[in-house]
Parts: C-alpha cells; structure tokens; sequence
C-alpha cells in the first residue's frame, strides 16, 4: 500500500520535471548556438572558458604521472636520508636499526611508484590498442 501512496506522490513531480525539460531544450539545429558558444555533436559548449580542451583522459593520466613522480623523488630522497642516518649512527644499534627499517620503507616506497607507473602504461597501452611501449 505504502508504494502506491509513494508513486502518487512521485507521478505528478517527475511529469513537471520532464515538462520543463522538453520545453527547456530546444532543438539547437533550429535555433543555433547563441554568441560564445561552440556546436559539438549537436549540443552548444561554451566557449572561451580557460579550461583544457584536452579529452578528460588525458588529463588524469597526466595527474596520475605526476604524482607518480613526486611519489618516487619522495621515496628516493627517504633512502637517501636513511643511507646518511646509517652512515652518522657511529655503531648506536638503535640508530642502526632505525635506518634500516627506514631505508626497507624507502625501497617499498620506490617499488610502488615504479610498478604503478608501469601498471598505468600497461593499462594505457591496452586501452589505447597500442603497441609501443611508451
């Protein structure tokens, strides 16, 4: 019983919503794209916007890579700080030992952006139907 009553309700808004709609849009091969505006399959875009007329998957393959790299100089510059850590520990086996966890952190951290760089251009390269490696 409680669906009928819920669709009673619903029924008329979403008619008014489909209305407006229909009404709103108007065919743009009659009326044509107003002053700023570009036609691209059949539907007006704004033009002059400033944004990247780059396809949408360009630009997070871009975004990826990037953080990829600062992935990978973070995790470089952690081996480095953990291989100096080593070097000044002068015999404390504390310290030893705290260098060489950081220095294990460090590679995994170095392994993870080097096989998520690849993994992205393993799944680049098979979406794109692309055979070169790069």
């Amino acid at each position: 019983m409680s669906v009928s009553v819920s669709m009673k309700k619903i029924l008329p808004a979403f008619v008014v919503a489909v209305f407006l709609l229909v009404t709103w849009i108007q065919p743009v091969a009659a009326t044509g794209c107003p002053t700023g505006y570009a036609m691209t399959a059949g539907v007006c875009f704004p033009t002059g916007t400033g944004l990247s007329s780059q396809p949408l998957a360009t630009i997070i393959m871009g975004v990826m890579n990037w953080m990829l790299a600062v992935l990978g100089f973070i995790a470089v510059l952690g081996f480095v700080i953990s291989g100096m850590q080593y070097l000044l520990s002068a015999g404390d086996e504390g310290m030893v030992e705290t260098a060489k966890r950081n220095m294990k952190y460090s590679i995994i951290g170095v392994v993870v952006a080097l096989s998520g760089r690849v993994l992205i251009m393993a799944i680049n390269n098979l979406l794109n139907a692309s055979t070169t490696p790069f």
